[in-house]
């Protein structure tokens, strides 16, 4: 047995029999040009433009991405404001599932503590529940660089809360969910998008482990139950057991400080077990893990963790999730935590310095917090965050701060890989501040708010890039990123590099719609490196910032870089037909490779699709390559270009092919004004993918032919020359054994 000195003068055994690292059994998948871009997750989202709504409900939109208007924080700068009795916005299902997640927005107070107030749900016209709301946890009010609680004139941030909740009833494809405004809070609402999955069963308490009921916590109850839990973690660690919580809500009304090695934590389910801080005041909720030597080698999961927490304290909450060193080898995955200062913070801030070196994230959901989603800091190395939802941070969503405070070591070996960012409404989707050896993947990254998509900055203490040899972004996504001005009044381009950042390189990079620059060069950066880059769009919100509308790539200072293969549209900066803007010395900039178009049309891919994956606790299997918007490698038949046609399956395949067949697609109007073309195509029952062709090719071939790939009927082209005749077709398509599976084209409609 080992021995440690708890806080408060308590002594903790421990089993000291050695196992093997944890981590070592969840392996992650490698960069893949061809593989998905984004996290796997197992629900489906239903946006507010694929809404039907009625009785005084409306479409608010942010086209330019406005601070002052809410709708710049929804996806794709559109919700639906539900503002008088029996509004409503209701979707079709085109999956099962019970379990839903809504983006809502309501008013706050007047003293900034947040409103209460409910929506009533109903399945096929039929009343299923009311959901209550508060308001309690949003809006953050920006004066200058940081927030305040209460409004003080500042732009408005925080708009955005969700809820969760599992359904009276199951939803069967076709079936009608709508969300409604009961008017019985006299309340202006607003719903961005609900996203339905299939809730899993609940996981029964493991072999070999303790039950926190057994020692005296009482699910429900509203009661306190942290010395019940305290003791149970104690009674594990001496026995070698695991830790197991029931479905249920457990009360936890102070930091709960974590000792254990080689103890796996596990929940029935991130649907079913609930902690909840309950101490709204600083440093007094999260979980802080105690340290290198008294904590390592642990797996915590399968829960939903909440706080109480509303304030940020002046930078001074110390009320993360998870905090400090949870040591080498340890694993957290499938947790879905909400409502704190951070999400994940790692490192040592006392005594002598203890690291984590090979701990992972994984299949967690890291939202709305009021700062950073994860931040690996002071010297933790070797650590992965992978198929992450991180969503609604008020900081960095995934950053690496390689601060020296008590002499901490460098930072080293750290991975972001496959995970979705969006709605960071502050700073960077991903941010890296030094280090070395870093890999960044295969991550999506979109709407973001007053804040730029990746960033790389020297603004804080530590070792910054003084060591740094290589750091490397690759097949990376970000869509209608950057600002025209943050909350401290700088304009922040999709990727914006600037100060002494040094020696990074970024590959397969794809930027689209970017809010003001693609990409910002600024200071004495040197030795960054660009290979293949897609800029599709730049400055889309159309504001100026000393006489600059968003260019495709802007320089200041003396930056020193290389950009090889590079292609631009949509560009609101030119001079002299080129969509750069360079400022200061610009003689260390090579450009190579170049294509600039006019009047490209392109598409945007959309949020990365459902996944296979339907169970909570399950782990992505590393490689697993579901096909996402604007990413299709596949020909008209539906097959891929390197596999099989469907002639070769076997029989059972060729069954299940045929069955699932979907039907042919009729188009239902085509609108052509304004240099756009909107499309909105007849549903068929069961089916939400849909692909479009348009063409100025009656044969669709040739540059002007353009296809879309999308879930919902609604699609929109850009970029179309009103003059010209065009040539329009559709077709449904499902995914069958993870190859797509098309239904016959419709008839052509010219316009």
């Amino acid at each position: 047995m080992g021995i440690v000195m708890t806080t408060g003068g308590n002594m903790t055994e421990f089993n000291t029999e050695v196992k093997a690292d944890i981590s070592s059994e969840f392996e992650i998948p490698q960069a893949d040009e061809a593989g998905r871009i984004g996290a796997s997750m197992p629900y489906l989202r239903y946006d507010s433009k694929d809404a039907e709504i009625g009785n005084g409900a409306k479409i608010e939109e942010s086209v330019k991405s406005e601070r002052t208007k809410i709708a710049s924080q929804a996806s794709q700068q559109s919700y639906v404001s539900l503002p008088v009795k029996n509004s409503y916005a209701e979707w079709t299902a085109v999956k099962s599932g019970s379990g839903v997640t809504m983006r809502f927005t309501m008013p706050d107070s007047t003293d900034g503590k947040g409103l209460t107030g409910s929506l009533d749900v109903y399945v096929n016209g039929e009343f299923c529940q009311k959901v209550d709301l508060t308001s309690y946890y949003m809006w953050q009010y920006f004066a200058g660089g940081n927030p305040s609680d209460k409004n003080n004139g500042g732009v408005p941030c925080f708009a955005f809360d969700e809820v969760h909740f599992i359904l009276n009833k199951t939803l069967n494809p076709g079936d009608k969910i709508r969300v409604q405004n009961s008017g019985r809070d006299n309340l202006i609402y607003g719903v961005d998008f609900v996203e339905i999955e299939e809730v899993p069963q609940t996981i029964a308490q493991p072999a070999n482990s303790l039950n926190v009921v057994d020692y005296g916590a009482k699910p429900n109850d509203g009661k306190d139950d942290y010395n019940a839990i305290r003791n149970c973690i104690s009674a594990a660690n001496i026995q070698g057991k695991d830790v197991y919580f029931p479905e249920g809500t457990f009360n936890i009304g102070r930091k709960w400080t974590f000792y254990g090695k080689n103890i796996k934590v596990t929940g029935a389910g991130m649907w079913y077990t609930n902690i909840q801080f309950t101490n709204s005041n600083a440093n007094s909720g999260g979980i802080a893990f105690a340290g290198e030597n008294s904590c390592y080698n642990v797996e915590f999961c399968n829960m939903y963790i909440n706080s109480n927490l509303s304030s940020r304290y002046n930078e001074q909450a110390s009320y993360k999730c998870f905090s400090d060193v949870p040591g080498n080898g340890s694993v957290i995955h499938d947790i879905w935590e909400d409502h704190f200062e951070c999400g994940f913070w790692l490192g040592d801030y006392s005594g002598t310095v203890d690291y984590s070196d090979g701990m992972k994230i994984i299949n967690c959901r890291i939202r709305n917090n009021l700062a950073d989603g994860v931040n690996f800091c002071q010297g933790t190395s070797n650590s992965v965050v992978y198929n992450c939802s991180i969503r609604n941070n008020g900081d960095d969503g995934l950053a690496c701060w390689n601060n020296n405070y008590l002499s901490a070591k460098d930072e080293t070996g750290n991975v972001f890989a496959y995970n979705t960012i969006d709605f960071i409404w502050r700073a960077g989707g991903i941010a890296i501040y030094g280090g070395d050896g870093f890999n960044i993947y295969n991550n999506y990254i979109c709407d973001t708010f007053m804040a730029s998509g990746i960033h790389l900055n020297t603004t804080f203490d530590g070792y910054k890039f003084n060591n740094t040899k290589n750091i490397k972004f690759e097949n990376n996504t970000l869509v209608r990123c950057g600002t025209y001005k943050d909350s401290w009044g700088s304009s922040l381009a999709a990727i914006d590099i600037s100060q002494n950042v040094k020696n990074v390189s970024f590959v397969n990079t794809k930027i689209y719609d970017a809010w003001h620059d693609g990409i910002a060069l600024k200071d004495n950066v040197q030795g960054i490196k660009f290979e293949n880059t897609v800029i599709y769009g730049s400055g889309t919100a159309g504001q100026k910032v000393s006489g600059n509308v968003g260019a495709a790539i802007k320089t200041s200072g003396s930056p020193k870089a290389q950009i090889d293969n590079i292609s631009i549209t949509n560009s609101a900066y030119n001079h002299n037909d080129k969509p750069y803007l360079f400022t200061g010395s610009y003689n260390g900039i090579s450009i190579l490779n170049e294509l600039l178009y006019n009047n490209l049309a392109y598409e945007v891919p959309g949020y990365p699709e459902v996944s296979d994956v339907t169970k909570d606790e399950e782990t992505i299997k590393p490689g697993d390559n579901e096909t996402t918007p604007g990413n299709d490698n596949r020909n008209d038949t539906g097959t891929s270009s390197n596999s099989e046609t469907v002639s070769n399956q076997n029989d059972e395949t060729k069954k299940k092919i045929t069955k699932n067949k979907p039907g042919k697609v009729k188009i239902k109007s085509v609108k052509k004004t304004k240099g756009k073309m909107k499309i909105t195509l007849k549903k068929l029952r069961g089916v939400y993918r849909y692909q479009i062709k348009v063409s100025t090719s009656k044969k669709f071939v040739g540059k002007n032919t353009l296809t879309k790939n999308l879930k919902g009927t609604k699609a929109v082209f850009k970029k179309i020359n009103v003059a010209k005749k065009y040539y329009v077709k559709a077709r449904a398509y499902k995914i069958v054994e993870k190859k797509r599976l098309y239904g016959r084209w419709s008839g052509v409609v010219s316009k």
